[in-house]
C-alpha cells in the first residue's frame, strides 16, 4: 500500500485521497482490487482489478438452463457431469481492469484529464502490458485501462466522480 507522510507535498495527499475514493467506489460497483501502485521505473499503475463480465459464458448459460430444465428429477450437476468451474471460457467470465486515477481539487482552474498526456498514456499500456506478461493467472483475461476523474472540493468534503471505461487503448 502507498504510504504518504503527513509532511509530503500537497499533490501527492489529493493523489491518494482520489485513489482512495476510486478504490471505495469501484468496490462498491463490484469490482474486486487486486493491486494498487504497481510501479516500474517508466510508469506506474494506480489501480488493478477484476470485473466480472456479466454476459458469462455461453458455457456456463448451458448448463445452468440444462440444471433448471431437469430440476426436480433424479439428475443433478454431478450425475450429468456438468462442471461449471471447468468452464473452458472461465477466464472470459472476468475482466482485468487496469484503472488510471487522475485527482483535481475544484477551483484550480484545470480539470483532471488535463494531466493525461499522450505520454502518460503510452507509458500506462506499456506498463499494463508488462502486468500482464508477469502474472500467467491472467494471461488469458481480456483487459482495458479506465481512467476515473475526481474533483475534490475540500471545504464539503465533497468529490465529484467520473468513470470512463476503456479509456485508453
Amino acid at each position: 500500500m502507498f504510504h504518504i507522510e503527513s509532511n509530503s507535498p500537497q499533490h501527492l495527499k489529493v493523489g491518494k485521497a482520489g485513489e482512495d475514493i476510486a478504490c471505495k467506489y469501484l468496490k462498491n460497483k463490484g469490482y474486486k482490487i487486486i493491486e494498487r501502485n504497481f510501479r516500474r521505473k517508466w510508469g506506474e499503475i494506480d489501480i488493478v482489478c477484476l470485473k466480472k463480465n456479466n454476459n458469462g459464458s455461453i458455457w456456463n448459460k448451458i448448463a445452468n438452463n440444462v440444471l433448471v430444465v431437469l430440476q426436480g428429477t433424479n439428475y443433478n450437476r454431478q450425475n450429468l457431469n456438468i462442471d461449471l468451474c471447468d468452464d473452458p471460457q472461465e477466464a472470459s467470465n472476468n475482466k482485468l481492469i487496469f484503472v488510471e486515477v487522475k485527482t483535481l481539487k475544484e477551483g484550480s482552474g484545470l480539470s483532471p484529464e488535463d494531466n493525461l498526456t499522450y505520454s502518460k498514456q503510452k507509458k500506462l499500456i506499456r506498463t499494463c502490458k508488462l502486468y500482464v506478461s508477469n502474472n500467467p493467472t491472467y494471461a488469458d483475461y481480456d483487459w482495458q485501462i479506465d481512467v476515473i476523474l475526481i474533483n475534490i472540493n475540500s471545504d464539503l468534503k465533497k468529490a465529484k466522480i467520473k468513470h470512463m471505461e476503456s479509456a485508453i487503448y
